[in-house]
């Protein structure tokens, strides 16, 4: 009876590692823009403004009008109460897969930017966050 019950617990923690692994990867496919230019890093980064798209998404303002658009591994509801932003960076510059984005009230509590889109004006700007403010209706 022992046996079976451990045999039953490792099932099913299988299939919920298994069903939260497809659903990242339907996150993963939501949350890439083939149509946006891709960038590994920011350089010169100062941030000039910010906006809380949703809670794996990011719009971070450097430079007059140069606009990022920065996709986390971890969401963070705190983003849409944030009174500011932290963004790490090594010696001015930010990088996919090495910085993190964090709130001012909860600077311990990180997420890692996954991956980095240059926003090239206003217009794109305002329609990739319809893009993925649709998303939350597909959850």
């Amino acid at each position: 009876m022992r046996l079976l019950n451990t045999m039953l617990v490792i099932v099913l923690m299988v299939l919920s590692g298994c069903a939260s692994t497809e659903a990242n990867k339907e996150r993963d496919a939501m949350y890439t823009f083939p149509d946006l230019e891709q960038v590994n890093s920011i350089d010169n980064f100062r941030m000039d403004g910010w906006e809380s798209v949703d809670k794996y998404s990011v719009i971070v303002d450097s430079r007059p009008r140069q606009s990022y658009l920065l996709i986390l591994n971890g969401g963070s509801n705190d983003f849409n109460f944030a009174q500011g932003l932290l963004v790490t960076s090594s010696l001015g510059k930010v990088t996919a897969g090495f910085d993190t984005v964090s709130t001012v009230q909860d600077p311990m509590i990180k997420s890692q930017i996954k991956r980095i889109y240059k926003l090239e004006d206003k217009q794109q700007k305002n329609e990739i966050k319809a893009k993925i403010e649709a998303f939350v209706d597909k959850k």
